[in-house]
């Protein structure tokens, strides 16, 4: 996508990201903190793990992640510099507000940047 005026902002990423997380997550707390393990304390199993994967791949339209690459993958601090350094690398694409919103839907709530 080409950024527009409805392209995120990039300083969003992590907002994005922790929104996403959360509203995968099978114990998220109501504040998501950078040091938050997710097998340990958001209660990430395989099945999970999987629907955040896709949906992160499908919103910032990234390459699937391997399986060596997503073992590495412990804090919710992994997953935003996950993004942040795919998108450095073009090998990512911001998405529209839209499309954040649209993912938020899906999970019956509403985009908070400020969440």
């Amino acid at each position: 996508m080409a950024q527009n005026a409805t392209a995120l902002q990039a300083d969003l990423v992590p907002a994005v990201v922790h929104q996403v997380i959360r509203l995968v997550a099978p114990q998220a707390p109501q504040h998501l903190q950078s040091d938050h393990q997710l097998i340990g304390d958001l209660g990430f199993h395989s099945l999970a793990l999987a629907e955040l994967g896709f949906t992160l791949e499908d919103l910032f339209r990234l390459d699937s992640i391997t399986p060596e690459r997503a073992m590495a993958l412990r804090t919710v601090e992994d997953i935003v510099d996950l993004i942040q350094n795919a998108l450095a690398q073009d090998a990512a694409e911001l998405p529209a507000t839209a499309e954040v919103e649209t993912v938020c839907g899906q999970y019956g709530t509403t985009w908070d940047p400020a969440a």
